[in-house]
């Protein structure tokens, strides 16, 4: 029974880093529409975040049965328990990812005025962060955990800059005022996307050791 549980457990595993890929997935190719003004790439972000939807599926029923099935001590709890609370996390992602994909087809018929440098950069960081938290989950790691957590202020810190930037140039050219509120909103999305990962971490944290981070 308990070889049974445990091969379920590493499928459950499995599932996860699979959906993170995919999260990670979408935010780059959503990256990528924005800095080439593709339609074509940001329609594909789109189509990845619809997978995910049937991704968190599949892995609330796996939860489920292990919960209704089987008999799982305190420690497989904890770790059930945080895959039903990240999978809603990624999911969102997923969701993020999409409302970025659907600025980024507007953004492709203007002819843009700002660098999206910083931009570029929040969404690479974010996207590590995704990848790093779900690895601190399968792996038990607390310190890969406490990187993203860490993480975290990096993201913070450019959109702050890119938040100022943005409204100042709304100031300076009010011509430009709905692209830069576009681009804030896209920037207020990727760090939103490093919030979830961040959550995903916590839960990490709390698969070994039972406490949750405030």
């Amino acid at each position: 029974m308990r070889k049974t549980f445990d091969a379920e457990l590493q499928e459950l595993n499995y599932e996860m880093i699979n959906m993170a890929a995919a999260a990670e997935d979408a935010i780059d190719v959503v990256t990528e529409s924005l800095a080439s003004g593709d339609d074509q790439a940001a329609h594909a972000a789109m189509e990845m975040t619809k997978s995910m939807d049937q991704m968190e599926r599949d892995i609330e029923n796996r939860c489920l049965r292990l919960l209704l099935q089987q008999q799982p001590v305190a420690r497989d709890l904890r770790t059930i328990s945080a895959a039903l609370k990240m999978v809603t996390d990624l999911q969102r992602i997923g969701d993020q990812c999409a409302n970025i994909a659907e600025i980024a087809l507007l953004l492709s018929q203007q002819q843009q005025t700002r660098t999206l440098a910083d931009i570029r950069t929040m969404s690479q960081k974010a996207g590590v962060m995704v990848k790093r938290s779900i690895f601190a989950y399968v792996n038990r790691d607390t310190d890969a955990a406490q990187a993203v957590i860490d993480l975290d202020d990096e993201v913070d810190g450019f959109f702050r800059t890119v938040k100022r930037d943005l409204v100042e140039l709304i100031v300076a050219n009010k011509e430009q005022a709905d692209q830069a509120i576009d681009l804030i909103i896209i920037a207020k999305y990727l760090e939103r996307i490093a919030d979830h990962a961040v959550n995903i971490a916590q839960w990490a944290i709390f698969c070994v050791t039972g406490q949750i981070q405030g």
